[in-house]
């Protein structure tokens, strides 16, 4: 283990008439051939006495790596060695994820999971960055509220485990671009300010005093690349080692922002833009976030939906994994066009709401409020937009690059949405590509394993940095014909059907094509 913070057991010298050599130097000596450069801050130099003599001279000293140098975090009496403890976050702008982690042997204690108390300021990321524009007073709130998210998940982490946050001498956080600069109570205006570019990069190491978290050491946050293109996704890079491989991959990332990656280790280029509400549920009056009660999947069979809700609760609405399946599902058995049209005689689900055609999913006697749970047309061509864009950004992509789709060894698709979406759904309505099923990989969170990799392996620092610099970011505001390429992929699964072989043969079987 060679995490980002060490501990060590220094036996010293007491003072004598032969030894009169200072207490911080001591130390520095003691550590000197392992360490090199050490920095001890003058809050802990004031600690020395008589904290030393106290110990008899035996005490252990935190340490936590930064760039080119170790500074001291903590002096303790005795050997403390055992308690050694760090934290790494995906702060994500609807959820922020935790995890405690024995940095002794890299187990994972606990991982606590709450939504973002920035969520009060607007869903929206844009929306939280107009109410905090021209008021310093306004951005404290938010970044407050950031900070307080933080707190909440510390509280119940020690309520479970007893760590407390002076226990604990290191955090990686891997979040946005946006939402780091929130985090860090910096105004993130000049982000969607042209020419969109952010207060920072690079925030590095941060005393985490100095921000309000309470814990005895530094936050490190992951450098960004663009606007859109923040630490999360070189963080998700980080841990896929897409940026080492021979292979060639595609890294795609669909959130409140939609980022993709493609590459090896002798390129990688990307492009990034708002992905919106749509995949969260957020289009559709009964669009929810994937919490208990939420339809997550659908199939229709003999012409009737059946679905599943997660944590098996009475249905309150529908998440973005249930929303795929359900175009999917209405696709495959003549519901909808190739448009995405609803047909209306084509099932009793399909229904008029206020003069638009709409499908019933669950019915009033089904559903926890006694509503019937509905997927409106204009939701449909709500969200069609959202797959087109997903589509385009890896066609736009691979032409920038002059690649095709089977020039792609690997498809990674990233996140809590490729996590828990259905592959074949997705390819069925043409927001991923039709590729071999074998060359996909749903590797779940990878901001947060990414924070955990880093936070486990010091020596992942200069790669970091070699990521975010080795990466091409090309904006869309100049890809003259993306519009153009979205609207052929608008359609079900595209306007060319033979760009997707396989959906094409279930449609014929199916006796629909």
């Amino acid at each position: 283990m060679e995490a980002l913070s060490e501990k060590i057991f220094l036996k010293l010298d007491m003072p004598n008439d032969q030894n009169r050599r200072g207490d911080r130097d001591k130390i520095f000596d003691a550590l000197k051939e392992k360490y090199g450069q050490v920095i001890m801050p003058y809050k802990i130099l004031k600690e020395l006495y008589p904290k030393c003599r106290e110990a008899n001279f035996e005490i252990t000293v935190t340490l936590a790596r930064r760039d080119y140098d170790w500074v001291v975090t903590k002096i303790e009496c005795g050997d403390t060695t055992h308690n050694h403890y760090g934290l790494c976050v995906d702060l994500g702008s609807t959820t922020v994820i935790m995890r405690l982690v024995d940095l002794n042997t890299g187990n994972i204690i606990t991982e606590e999971c709450i939504f973002n108390k920035e969520i009060k300021f607007g869903e929206d990321i844009l929306n939280r960055i107009f109410y905090t524009r021209n008021s310093k007073e306004k951005l404290y709130e938010v970044h407050k509220a950031a900070i307080d998210t933080f707190l909440e998940l510390l509280d119940i982490i020690e309520k479970k485990t007893n760590v407390k946050g002076e226990d604990i001498s290191i955090m990686t956080v891997a979040g946005n671009t946006t939402m780091i600069h929130f985090l860090l109570n910096i105004d993130p205006w000049t982000i969607f300010q042209t020419p969109y570019t952010p207060v920072f990069n690079q925030p590095g190491f941060i005393n985490a005093e100095e921000i309000g978290i309470p814990i005895s050491g530094y936050v490190y946050c992951f450098p960004s690349v663009a606007n859109y293109f923040g630490g999360d996704i070189v963080s998700g890079l980080l841990y896929t080692e897409i940026y080492d491989s021979d292979e060639i991959s595609a890294f795609i990332d669909i959130g409140t922002n939609g980022e993709l990656v493609i590459g090896n280790k002798d390129f990688l280029v990307a492009v990034a833009g708002a992905a919106g509400p749509a995949l969260e549920g957020g289009i559709s009056k009964f669009g929810m976030r994937a919490k208990k009660g939420a339809i997550d999947t659908i199939k229709i069979i003999n012409n009737e939906i059946k679905y599943t809700t997660i944590e098996n609760g009475k249905p309150l609405g529908i998440c973005g994994s249930g929303i795929v399946d359900l175009l999917s599902e209405m696709f495959l058995n003549g519901w909808v066009d190739f448009s995405g049209e609803l047909k209306e005689n084509a099932s009793k689900h399909i229904i008029k709401v206020d003069n638009e055609l709409a499908v019933e999913y669950a019915s009033k006697d089904e559903s926890k409020n006694q509503e019937s749970l509905i997927f409106t047309q204009s939701d449909i061509n709500q969200f069609l937009k959202t797959k087109s864009a997903a589509y385009t950004m890896v066609a736009f992509l691979l032409g920038e690059v002059g690649l095709t789709l089977d020039d792609l060894d690997r498809f990674y698709a990233a996140g809590a949405f490729g996590t828990h979406l259905n592959l074949e759904s997705a390819v069925t309505i043409g927001m991923y590509p039709d590729l071999d099923r074998n060359k996909f990989n749903c590797p779940g969170n990878t901001s947060l394993e990414g924070a955990y990799k880093l936070l486990t392996n010091r020596n992942l620092l200069s790669k970091v940095d070699n990521i975010a610099s080795k990466i091409n970011y090309i904006g869309l505001e100049n890809a003259k014909d993306f519009l153009e390429k979205m609207r052929g992929a608008s359609f079900l699964p595209h306007t060319d059907i033979d760009n997707y072989p396989s959906v094409k043969a279930n449609l014929i079987k199916r006796g629909l094509l």
